[in-house]
């Protein structure tokens, strides 16, 4: 397995590559092999995850959503259990609905939302969970939530005057909602833009549907602003925390829509009209502030990115590239060896005292992703020239496909050094110098300095960059298997009490009474998906590095036995690593679909890197 101290990474490469210093988006949603509808599959033959009630649904929410997603004030002890049914529906196009009550079905805009998410995730006792059957219902259900939860917007975002009197409906005020909250510490007017955020993040990792995904993130941000959310100062009042974990998961998501579609973000990434203060763990007061600066170093990242394509595409003038790359190789450097420091667990205990920790776990390991990821960003075109691996594109990364042979495109000039992707055999290595010692840091102050003033794009070295994505690559393969895993509890219930009352419900005042039960074995963990994986683009970024880094090694003349115990240490950390990534791909797959094709094309690209001989370009 892949050593996760990494000491001696800078050792390892150093002995491979020494002296080589001299110079449409496709969704990966695939439904060619499973056709048909639920109507024609019969319901009994499958589980579909039903609830019998709100707080059930909300309980739900806590288990699964929350950890990755927490949008929600924190929760109360007796709000962090799960209780789902298998389903029943009375008609073929009808909700599946809990056995216990039958006649329940969510009906507002956010326990739809959560509806749709916990739908995806297999009933505990299924025993086939990704058979194509399965798969079926619970896409359908699924997509019948979401359907009905977006109407639920629109409904309650309706002025009676606009359909019976349109002439004075610019001037009525909108329709007050006469409802209970699905949440006691959460404003109604909240609701619908919860909802749409985890809409968001269904269209895309559900549905693959980048273009929905930023339509249902920009809804919310335009309606959190115009609630003010995003300007609320000191305020202490009662939602205040509510509020600020709303408007921050709001501009998360309106960034993230960015990242995604490889375009300029929403908002100014630091508009000081934003005045919102972030969320607050009392057990973890930095994990929120770390989470929101790693969204604002990546986002800065992918517009480097876009400024550094369409200046190689335009051969228009660099226009300060050079020092923004130094600039931002100074701001997350730092950040980075600083999220080295963290002790991440995948499975922190349960702490009743504690009931955040897998949280601010949560928030830390992805922020150590997208940190690194965004270093990756910045770094892969000097050191791998950004030659496409892929057969489809995903993310930033272009497609081998659909693009132009890496010969045709005008490469970055990177020290003015022979790029790393030019060195295409071990015979090579005799005229080439050395970078730097083992023991040698990466330092943004001070890069290999280029021989020649022309060379004026970019300033680090093709050996420097490639170096540095290694560690990042790494370092985003130990992240994500360091997310934690849901831990579903359930109620384990006292003994039947008469026959008209079975059972009493525990007493959620008293603790120590509540006995907890999981309904998965440890061994089974990996079952349980861990849920809203809209960073899945940080996997992409690794795995390219690791792929290229792999190719590389055995163009030169490594591997196969062939090169020395450091060339065959180097591609076991890279063969360790990518399967971190297909590990942590695989455990998203079994509830979202989409993702199932970056998981697909890394697999693809990964063989072929191994089935290369030693020396073969």
């Amino acid at each position: 397995m892949l050593d996760l101290s990494l000491d001696d990474t800078d050792f390892i490469f150093d002995s491979i590559f020494n002296n080589t210093q001299l110079d449409g988006q496709d969704s990966g949603y695939d439904t060619a092999d499973h056709t048909g509808t639920c109507s024609e599959i019969d319901p009994s033959c499958a589980n579909v995850r039903t609830y019998s009630n709100d707080q059930d649904i909300l309980g739900g929410y806590y288990t699964y959503i929350h950890p990755y997603f927490p949008v929600l004030p924190p929760p109360e002890v007796h709000q962090i259990y799960d209780n789902p049914e298998t389903g029943t529906r009375r008609a073929p196009d009808a909700f599946f609905s809990s056995q216990s009550a039958p006649d329940f079905e969510p009906s507002t805009p956010i326990s739809l939302a959560i509806s749709a998410l916990l739908a995806l995730i297999p009933y505990p006792d299924d025993p086939d969970p990704l058979g194509t059957d399965s798969i079926y219902l619970r896409r359908e259900q699924a997509q019948a939530f979401a359907h009905s939860a977006f109407e639920s917007i629109e409904i309650e975002s309706e002025l009676v005057s606009s359909t019976m009197q349109p002439s004075e409906a610019l001037s009525s005020e909108s329709n007050g909602l006469k409802r209970a909250p699905f949440h006691p510490q959460g404003p109604l007017e909240n609701e619908s833009i919860v909802a749409l955020l985890l809409l968001s993040s269904y269209e895309y990792a559900q549905r693959g549907n980048i273009a929905k995904m930023r339509n249902r993130a920009g809804q919310a941000l335009t309606a959190a602003i115009d609630l003010g959310l995003h300007a609320l100062g000191d305020d202490e009042s009662y939602y205040a925390e509510a509020n600020r974990r709303v408007w921050w998961m709001t501009y998360i998501s309106a960034c993230q829509g960015s990242i995604l579609s490889n375009s300029p973000p929403p908002v100014l990434l630091y508009d000081p009209r934003f005045t919102t203060p972030g969320p607050r763990f009392s057990t973890d007061p930095e994990a929120w502030t770390v989470f929101i600066q790693s969204q604002q170093v990546i986002v800065s990242a992918t517009q480097f990115v876009i400024d550094l394509d369409l200046t190689m595409k335009t051969k228009h003038p660099a226009s300060g590239i050079w020092q923004r790359m130094l600039e931002l190789e100074s701001l997350i450097e730092p950040l980075v060896l600083r999220a080295d420091t963290w002790a991440l667990k995948s499975s922190p205990p349960i702490s009743l005292d504690r009931l955040e920790l897998k949280v601010s776990q949560a928030l830390r390991g992805m922020a150590r992703i997208k940190l690194n990821s965004a270093r990756i960003k910045l770094h892969r075109y000097c050191a791998f020239l950004d030659v496409p691996v892929f057969t489809k594109r995903h993310c930033d990364l272009r497609s081998a496909t659909s693009s132009n042979d890496a010969s045709t495109i005008s490469p970055p000039v990177c020290g003015c050094s022979a790029t790393f992707h030019q060195i295409s055999s071990l015979s090579s290595l005799s005229s080439l110098s050395s970078l730097s010692s083992p023991s040698s840091t990466l330092s943004p102050s001070s890069p290999p300095a280029p021989s020649n003033p022309a060379c004026n794009i970019l300033p680090f070295t093709s050996h420097h960059s490639a170096k540095i994505c290694l560690k990042s690559a790494l370092a985003i393969a130990r992240s994500f298997t360091s997310l934690p895993y849901p831990q579903p509890v359930r109620f384990q219930y006292p003994p039947p009490t008469s026959p008209s009352h079975p059972t009493s419900l525990p007493n959620f005042n008293n603790i120590q009474t509540m006995e907890f039960i999981s309904p998965y074995r440890d061994s089974d963990k990996s079952r349980i998906p861990r849920m809203v994986p809209v960073f899945a683009c940080c996997a992409m970024q690794a795995a390219y590095a690791m792929i290229m880094l792999g190719y590389k090694t055995r163009a030169m003349g490594f591997g196969n036995g062939e090169g020395g115990a450091a060339a065959e240490r180097l591609l076991g950390q890279l063969g360790d690593g990518l399967e971190m990534i297909l590990e942590a791909l695989r455990n998203y797959g079994v509830a979202y679909e989409a993702l199932g094709g970056m998981r697909e094309q890394i697999e693809l690209a990964a063989d072929s890197v191994k089935r290369m001989k030693a020396g073969e370009n």
